[in-house]
């Protein structure tokens, strides 16, 4: 056994250390415990007892406590590092910015149709047909080679068509002299296109309608007149033109926002057949072939 004050190692049984002369502790029976033992607390440990073989202090040297290695946790395991899902998530936003920046914006922020829509004669009588250009703030008419100029004063959706309402409009020779006369007031042009329109999908209704008032007319006080181009992704379609003075009931029919609306009732509708794509097709329709066009931009 060893002395619990110097260490030095001493005989089974004896009372006395050799060494120092502290009295050695006998060794105690281990108690077993009749059951479970409940948590005690903590008590303060007695300094510890060198193991056999342990090299003894020479006498008078200060006394080393035996040092016994003291316990270790378990390092915890390092953190994933959330660099590669920030980097994800950045890339994540970036991707929806682009296509937010280059797809979503363009369209938000397109406005008005702007470009040309142009069907000029080749075996017709007029140069230039029917066609409507704007660069999103001005529009010109350009209708069997009469030419009509304005400014787009405000824009509207209907359904599958834009409507564009022009003011300040220079009439020139448009309408011949029964539209001129100095009695008629409130002249309006609207134009109307497909919503969506470019020179690459064109297809859809495309109209120039004009109306007016008649105040010294009681009998035919008012007029509308219109010109539509209507071109069909499969290759058909048609060419109305329609002019009507008379009562609101009576203008209708010239009118194609109105259900009334009957073109070969108060002028003409040629169905018409298209070959082409891109923005240039060759357009027949009765029995003349015609060049028709279209182009985006300003």
């Amino acid at each position: 056994m060893f002395c619990r004050k110097c260490g030095t190692k001493n005989a089974d049984g004896a009372k006395f250390c050799i060494n120092c002369g502290a009295e050695l502790a006998s060794p105690q029976p281990t108690a077993q415990p009749a059951g479970p033992v409940p948590p005690q607390a903590t008590v303060p440990q007695a300094t510890p007892v060198a193991p056999a073989g342990a090299p003894v202090p020479p006498q008078g040297a200060p006394q080393q406590p035996f040092q016994q290695t003291a316990y270790q946790q378990p390092a915890a395991s390092a953190k994933k590092s959330k660099a590669p899902l920030v980097i994800g998530g950045v890339v994540a936003v970036l991707a929806v910015l682009a296509v937010v920046g280059f797809v979503v914006m363009p369209m938000l922020n397109r406005g008005p149709w702007t470009g040309t829509m142009m069907l000029d004669g080749v075996s017709a009588n007029y140069d230039h047909e029917f066609g409507i250009k704007t660069d999103g703030k001005t529009v010109t008419v350009y209708d069997q080679d009469d030419v009509v100029t304005g400014t787009i004063a405000g824009t509207r959706e209907e359904g599958d068509q834009v409507f564009y309402d022009v003011k300040d409009v220079s009439w020139g020779s448009w309408g011949g002299s029964s539209f001129s006369a100095s009695s008629v007031t409130d002249k309006v042009m609207t134009i109307i296109v497909p919503k969506g329109a470019s020179a690459t999908k064109p297809f859809g209704r495309w109209s120039v309608v004009v109306s007016a008032t008649d105040t010294d007319d009681d009998e035919y006080p008012l007029y509308v007149r219109s010109t539509t181009l209507e071109l069909d992704e499969d290759g058909t379609g048609y060419y109305e033109f329609a002019s009507e003075w008379g009562k609101e009931s009576d203008v209708a029919v010239a009118d194609p926002t109105n259900s009334a609306y009957d073109p070969a009732g108060s002028g003409w509708k040629h169905p018409l057949t298209s070959s082409g794509s891109n923005g240039s097709y060759d357009v027949e329709f009765n029995d003349d072939t015609y060049n028709l066009t279209f182009t985006d931009g300003k």
